[in-house]
């Protein structure tokens, strides 16, 4: 089963990171991410280079998906994350391929439920195989743990990026409220998310990303709407402050700290 699992797992890495490669050439529906994203202009998307981070999180990826072939046909040492995370990280990237084709074909509502796909996916890894949440050892949290919490924190950035886009899409407007407003809602919903991201599952890494995308929303709205801007920005900054908190009192489980002070 592991050898399936690290060969399908491969696979799946490789389809993700050719389709996004595709996919900004413009020939799926002659339309690119990018295009398409201007087309349903929210005020919650970020700043186009925050999605550069999409280069560290397929390196992430080869990362990880090179590590469990490694375990599954050579070392055979570290096989537990592979057996518990099952086919889930497998079904998360065929949801990925999924949604870009959906979403450049403009079936924006097929989109959301792929994303959702996505996520769900992602969370059943991480529940799954108790990830961050016990002492393990430099190889595992960095070729098993650290590629996970990146890619789970953009989906879920991504999340509701992709939800405000069909909402968009469909003409939705939030009773009482003004865009203005709604956005900073959505701000401070991903700053809960992220927050409680840190102290229930000792994921930073995941927060960081929302870091990431919060401070690039500040950028993308800095001299058009200060409102959200600055509610970016102060969101940013507390996720960042309680990042450096919990990181700081659980440092003694930091397998750097251990070897630096000989543990």
């Amino acid at each position: 089963m592991e050898k399936r699992l690290a060969v399908l797992n491969s696979i799946s890495v490789i389809l993700v990171i050719a389709v996004s490669y595709i996919s900004q050439t413009g020939i799926i529906n002659g339309n690119t991410m990018g295009s398409l994203s201007a087309e349903y202009y929210n005020l919650f998307t970020p700043a186009g280079y925050a999605f550069a981070i999409w280069g560290i999180i397929f390196l992430g990826l080869l990362v990880f998906s090179g590590y469990q072939f490694y375990q599954a046909f050579g070392a055979k040492n570290d096989l537990d994350f592979l057996r518990k995370s099952g086919y889930w990280f497998f079904i998360a990237n065929l949801a990925n391929v999924a949604w870009v084709l959906a979403w450049l074909n403009e079936f924006t509502g097929l989109s959301v439920l792929l994303m959702f796909l996505i996520l769900f996916s992602l969370i059943k890894v991480i529940l799954n195989t108790n990830m961050e949440r016990w002492d393990a050892p430099i190889n595992i949290i960095a070729f098993s743990w650290w590629p996970i919490c990146l890619y789970s924190g953009w989906i879920a950035v991504a999340t509701i990026a992709n939800v405000s886009a069909y909402l968009v899409k469909i003409g939705w407007e939030a009773p009482f409220l003004s865009e203005e407003i709604w956005t900073v809602l959505l701000i401070i919903i991903a700053g809960i998310i992220n927050v409680a991201i840190i102290y229930l599952r000792n994921m930073r890494e995941f927060a960081a990303v929302g870091v990431w995308a919060l401070i690039a929303i500040y950028f993308r709205h800095f001299d058009e709407v200060p409102l959200i801007s600055y509610a970016a920005l102060i969101t940013a900054v507390i996720i960042f402050s309680n990042i450096v908190y919990h990181g700081w009192m659980n440092r003694k489980t930091n397998p750097m700290y251990k070897i630096l002070n000989k543990e």
